[in-house]
């Protein structure tokens, strides 16, 4: 096509020029020697300091403050244990109805409280086991992840609030506690089988739930997943 021969004849140019050797130099500028980076005055191996301030490793981070673990009953009243780490001895004894039990950060950790109280409130604890007889009011679990709630007894109510990860055993007398979650997820209750040698019965909590609006109000149900 006649549009190809600027082209043709473009490539045959630079092709020519390179076929000239030594000849296509001629047209540079010649480097000399006090040109060369290693020569040159204006220049110096320095690093500025702006520059090498910016590059230095930035600090270590300071040490996590570790708080000292705690067990006491404050006032006659309240039952307080705090940072516990992999400690599976905790036991509280001599409690009554009218003390309440409160935990706060604990690890890896069981706490077992033989009696009835009034009150058991957990409170930012992970890989916990709560293992307790009878409470009068509520047990409430909030902030936790990978706890484990037991009771041999009785107890009316149990709330998990922003909880992940959470086993609730409950005993033929506990079963029928009343159970409010709330940004929970991972929550499983497990009863008694039918007889004393059958195995104790999951079930999973909702985590999922569908909203709508029927006569004149919202009605909200859990969402279940049917198999197949």
């Amino acid at each position: 096509p006649k549009g190809a021969a600027p082209k043709a004849a473009g490539m045959s140019a630079v092709f020519s020029e390179l076929n000239k050797g030594e000849g296509v130099t001629t047209g540079l500028r010649k480097v000399t020697d006090d040109m060369k980076a290693k020569n040159r005055t204006d220049r110096s191996g320095s690093v500025p300091a702006s520059a090498a301030k910016a590059a230095a490793a930035p600090p270590p981070a300071a040490a996590k403050k570790v708080a000292p673990p705690k067990f006491a009953l404050e006032q006659g009243r309240k039952w307080v244990i705090e940072n516990q780490v992999e400690n599976r001895e905790i036991v509280i004894e001599d409690c009554n109805p009218r003390q309440t039990v409160y935990v706060y950060n604990c690890a890896k950790s069981v706490i077992q409280i033989k009696g009835k109280v009034n009150n058991i409130a957990v409170d930012k604890c992970s890989r916990t086991g709560i293992v307790f007889e009878e409470v009068v009011a509520a047990c409430e679990v909030v902030n936790c992840q990978s706890i484990e709630v037991q009771c041999s007894k009785k107890v009316p109510t149990i709330v998990l609030d922003n909880c992940a990860g959470c086993q609730l055993y409950l005993s033929e007398t506990s079963k029928d506690a009343a159970i409010t979650t709330a940004k929970s997820s991972e929550v499983n209750v497990l009863v008694p089988g039918a007889s004393a040698a059958d195995d104790m019965v999951e079930t999973p909590l909702p985590e999922q739930f569908s909203s709508s609006y029927v006569n004149g109000k919202w009605v909200t149900v859990p969402v279940t997943h049917s198999a197949g």
